[in-house]
């Protein structure tokens, strides 16, 4: 006999049905008034090569924000016609977050997936940055996808240094610095642009796109990293993805897919991905 559910139980359920409901036609309406074009984000990822680097600031219009490397390695997929480009970003990025978000059951995963359309349709890297928490203190070089995007929610080395996991520390600032040396060495002028960018507008990042409440990054950022060592402490593995969203330069609607990583992270350690079955080390 099938067990009925409380009401307890179905009323966050309902209200997140709700929510993806509405926020997937939010989302079609915004494309159909050109408030939010298909592809806004990754449109700049596109054009990167098509002009200049690091001339508008962030909430701009086509603003590439990142590092010459990450414009550097999309260079070979960029040379597609924008339609193709877009559509390979909107397929990664969807069944990316169906992954992340399948151990909840089709009850949560759909509504969520919906709710998470407004990152999916803008192409930006949040969804990767999800996988990143979920793999990253398995394999640290994964670290590398954030400090050369976001910079900010680059928490793994922390984490690592606080738990005294000196290899795997070791590993991501190594690894990161060994990745980016080739093209540092090839375009130190583009590098010494997004640094100088970084610099002039660090201020901007208060500046959030669809959450003008929101607190910003000066505010938010001791509270992630607060966050993020207690979690360290603890071994608390759900207070990475949580403490990267707070620590994210510029909040908007699809920085929130970042917790896409925690269904995951909720399953036993033998079946998540990349996860070793040895015990975590103690925390002295």
């Amino acid at each position: 006999m099938e067990r009925r559910i409380s009401i307890r139980e179905r009323l966050p359920r309902d209200a997140v049905w709700v929510l993806g409901l509405a926020m997937g036609a939010l989302m079609v309406h915004w494309m159909i008034t050109g408030q939010v074009p298909f592809g806004s984000d990754c449109h700049a990822y596109w054009l990167a090569w098509r002009g200049p680097m690091y001339t508008v600031g962030p909430s701009t219009a086509d603003a590439y924000l990142y590092s010459p490397l990450f414009a550097q390695a999309l260079w070979p997929l960029a040379q597609v016609p924008w339609p193709v480009f877009a559509g390979l970003v909107f397929a990664l990025d969807a069944v990316l977050l169906a992954w992340l978000l399948r151990p909840l059951g089709w009850a949560w995963s759909v509504p969520l997936w919906l709710a998470g359309l407004p990152e999916v349709v803008a192409g930006n890297v949040d969804i990767l940055l999800a996988l990143v928490a979920l793999v990253g203190l398995r394999r640290p070089l994964a670290w590398a996808l954030p400090a050369l995007t976001k910079v900010t929610p680059t928490l793994g080395p922390l984490w690592f240094l606080i738990r005294r996991e000196w290899r795997q520390l070791a590993i991501a600032v190594v690894g990161t610095l060994v990745v980016a040396l080739p093209s540092l060495v090839l375009a130190p002028a583009l590098w010494r642009a997004w640094f100088h960018f970084l610099l002039a507008h660090a201020g901007e990042s208060q500046i959030a796109l669809g959450l003008h409440l929101s607190p910003p990054l000066l505010v938010r950022l001791p509270i992630g990293l607060a966050l993020l060592a207690w979690g360290a402490v603890r071994d608390r593995r759900w207070t990475i993805p949580v403490a990267m969203l707070v620590c994210t330069p510029v909040l908007w609607h699809g920085s929130f897919t970042v917790l896409a990583a925690l269904p995951r992270m909720r399953q036993p350690a033998a079946t998540r991905p990349q996860e070793a079955e040895e015990p975590s080390p103690t925390v002295c």
